[in-house]
């Protein structure tokens, strides 16, 4: 009788368990607005640096940092001029050859457990966006020097910094939430963090981020936009 009722509570758990499961992964999912989708294949450090990184999951391995770049071997919607690269966003999360979501970059998830995340949020998404606009140079693409590696180094762990860091006070080099080192440029990427004030003139326009595996924040060309805000307003005319 004992081990009748020792099994019946442990069905009773197991299913409220599951229902739990359930309710965190419908959270996690809900948030996230689906702008499009992206094949990405093919994920190279052809633009990157290493370094050593704590936070966020990781406590002073030696990773790659700087730009990621794949092949867009097509998409709907956004995804589709979603460019061959890309800042991380995530720091456990290992690159996955497939389809992913685009979303937008304040409703990136971040790992909080390793079964679901939160977003990041608008102010750290601003923050990034006025980073990029004050200070992201295409020639770190166009022209991948050492020193270019470098400064794309740079630039990937001042993001990081954003996100991960729980001091009040933005320091690549040092932080209970985030820091690295074996960073070349560690003192430019405090000198533009230390340049953010949320002034908005300076957000860089369409960033937006990749989601399903690693997960990474890439920029929409411009013209791209203007077309879908055009088939939007076309639709919604036409519908009226």
């Amino acid at each position: 009788m004992e081990d009748l009722v020792v099994l019946e509570e442990w069905e009773k758990m197991k299913a409220r368990f599951a229902a739990m499961l359930l309710c965190i992964a419908l959270t996690s999912a809900a948030y996230a607005t689906l702008l499009g989708t992206v094949n990405m294949q093919g994920h190279s450090n052809l633009y990157s640096e290493q370094a050593h990184l704590w936070g966020g999951g990781l406590s002073g391995g030696n990773y790659y940092t700087g730009i990621y770049s794949w092949t867009n071997t097509g998409g709907t919607g956004w995804g589709t001029y979603v460019p061959n690269w890309g800042f991380c966003i995530e720091l456990t999360q290992a690159a996955r050859n497939g389809w992913q979501d685009v979303i937008p970059l304040a409703e990136a998830p971040l790992p909080i457990m390793p079964i679901f995340g939160t977003p990041m949020g608008s102010t750290k998404a601003d923050y990034i966006r006025e980073l990029w606009g004050r200070n992201f140079d295409e020639n770190w693409i166009s022209n991948p020097t050492t020193i270019n590696k470098q400064m794309a180094e740079a630039f990937g762990v001042a993001i990081w910094e954003i996100i991960f860091e729980t001091d009040s006070v933005w320091n690549v080099n040092s932080g209970a939430g985030f820091h690295a080192t074996n960073v070349e440029q560690a003192a430019t990427a405090n000198a533009w963090l230390a340049g953010l004030n949320g002034d908005s003139a300076y957000f860089a326009p369409n960033l937006v981020a990749t989601s399903d595996g690693q997960d990474y924040i890439v920029q929409i060309p411009e013209p791209m936009t203007i077309a879908f805000l055009a088939i939007g307003a076309i639709a919604i005319l036409r519908r009226k």
